[in-house]
């Protein structure tokens, strides 16, 4: 190539290079380059959840999901979460920054699929830091079905009952010493006062004896007058249509559990006085029909009420107890007739339903399998008994701090109820509370929460198969200890207490689908 040449191409090749290189520059390589995708400053992951995957929960007690994270969260403007498909409203959890609550209303029987999509909660300090999706499966209980056996057949039968609280139960402590001064409710029962307890709409009556003030001699021989006065008022209550439950009240004073337990010589001869005690009374009634119950005590324990020696003898009071409820249904079945299948009542410590929940509580053996499972029920009885001195004036989820006894409101209720018909119930052994109650109050805002208390325990009864019978001292006026309801003589209201009766037993008995115990829970004072 000649030189002349040579220089031309080179030129040529200048010219392109500098076009291809202008052609560089217009491209953008002089714009700026995009940004990349920042890096979240934190990490935010699942540490745990309210509800278990797979899990199978209560539709009633369920009702929000706790969703904790691991750092400080809160919800995105486009959170999106669901519920089968529908759309739910979630919130932070006040009390911790990391949680996130997501309300519920759920139904019985139903599988559920709750999505927390991607992007939903984010960091709180770090908005571009978002939790991966979250998928949860579980399911609720199916519904219960309702209970169909003899045990719930006896608590249609009892239905809402009364005690003649502090009458025949009068006590001096002393054996063959009656009290001088009549009776402690100050009362005379007569065939009026069972009559109008049926028209009020009671089913039942129980009649608290004490006998030892009564017994004399070696056989330890129950006073006849006594007796037939004891039976004239079991014949009142029949005649009305009544059911009665029978029973030895204050004969604690020589129940002394405490030293019969550690005690082999006095053990035996507290057995040989109940033997000999409960023939006398098993033969006074042998005649009377299925509308008489027997019940073998009231509320034996050491004086401590279940806090007492009872916690530390390794068993020993709780185990007297078993033989001694042995020993009576025995004596009561020997006497035959009507009493060979009588329904008799049997309590545990202290009559208490923490005690019968117990392993240590056996029931008796009973050929015929008619026996049932007594309990009261006074919980708190700082609201209930003493309000006065406990300051105690108020009761559930509204009650004001500081008035009404921590963890004892109607969660506590429910679950103690529950658990009795889940042991027994179910299990086709009758459980009846032979005392509940609640005292008149000093205000007409603590006597609001009286009124929704005693509502509340009797349609939980309802609920869970358990009739009830309210004590009644015949007491007027209010505070500790003012228990009236219907006069002792003739079964006309006291302290205008028909429309509180009237809801306590319609709470007791009646089958309306739409009178729940929620429905009462958010009628609360």
């Amino acid at each position: 190539m000649k030189l002349k040449e040579f220089s031309r191409v080179l030129l040529g090749l200048c010219v392109c290079c500098g076009i291809a290189a202008a052609f560089t520059s217009c491209g953008g390589s002089d714009d700026p380059e995009p940004d990349p995708t920042p890096t979240p400053s934190v990490t935010v992951s699942l540490k745990s959840q309210s509800i278990a995957e797979g899990s199978e929960v209560d539709a009633k007690e369920t009702t929000e999901l706790q969703l904790t994270y691991s750092t400080s969260v809160k919800l995105s403007a486009s959170a999106d979460i669901t519920l089968n498909g529908t759309k739910l409203t979630a919130s932070r959890n006040p009390k911790d920054v990391t949680g996130i609550q997501i309300p519920l209303s759920l139904e019985e029987g139903v599988d559920y699929t709750l999505v927390v999509r991607a992007g939903s909660v984010v960091a709180n300090s770090d908005a571009t830091a978002s939790a991966p999706e979250f998928k949860l499966n579980f399911k609720t209980k199916p519904k219960a079905q309702p209970v169909n056996n003899d045990a719930t057949a006896l608590t249609k039968k009892l239905g809402w009952g009364w005690n003649l609280g502090n009458h025949f139960d009068t006590s001096t402590g002393e054996d063959g010493k009656p009290y001088q001064w009549g009776y402690w409710d100050n009362a005379k029962p007569t065939q009026t006062l069972y009559t109008n307890l049926k028209k009020a709409g009671a089913s039942t009556v129980r009649i608290g004896v004490t006998w030892g003030n009564r017994q004399t001699g070696a056989d330890w021989t129950i006073d006849a007058d006594y007796m037939a006065e004891v039976r004239q008022n079991v014949e009142w209550a029949e005649a009305a249509g009544l059911n009665v439950i029978l029973n030895t009240h204050h004969d604690e004073y020589w129940l002394d559990i405490k030293t019969a337990a550690t005690n082999s010589i006095v053990n035996e001869q507290i057995k040989d006085r109940l033997q000999k005690t409960w023939k006398q009374i098993a033969e006074a009634f042998k005649d009377k029909g299925d509308f008489l119950f027997f019940e073998t005590f009231n509320e034996v324990q050491d004086g401590q009420w279940g806090w007492g020696a009872n916690r530390t003898d390794g068993g020993k009071q709780y185990r007297t107890l078993n033989e001694w409820n042995q020993v009576v249904v025995d004596a009561i079945r020997a006497t035959g007739g009507q009493n060979a299948t009588r329904w008799i009542g049997v309590p545990g410590y202290a009559s208490s339903p923490t005690f019968v929940l117990d392993d240590n509580f056996v029931l008796p053996s009973d050929a015929a399998n008619r026996l049932m499972v007594s309990v009261h029920f006074y919980d708190p009885s700082d609201f209930t008994l003493t309000p006065e001195t406990s300051g105690k004036n108020q009761w559930g989820h509204t009650a004001e701090a500081g008035k009404s006894v921590a963890d004892s409101n109607e969660e506590h209720v429910v679950d103690v109820f529950k658990k009795l018909q889940e042991k027994f119930i179910l299990n086709n052994i009758p459980v009846y509370i032979g005392e509940y109650g609640c005292v008149m109050q000093t205000s007409d805002r603590s006597n609001k929460f009286r009124s929704y208390y005693l509502e509340y325990v009797c349609r939980a009864a309802h609920t869970y198969n358990l009739p009830v019978v309210i004590w009644d001292n015949n007491v007027t006026g209010g505070g500790n200890e003012h228990h009236g309801y219907f006069n002792h003589n003739d079964g006309t209201y006291l302290n205008n207490a028909e429309g509180l009766v009237q809801t306590m037993i319609r709470a007791t008995t009646s089958d309306d689908a739409d009178y729940t115990l929620e429905s009462i829970y958010n009628k609360a004072p």
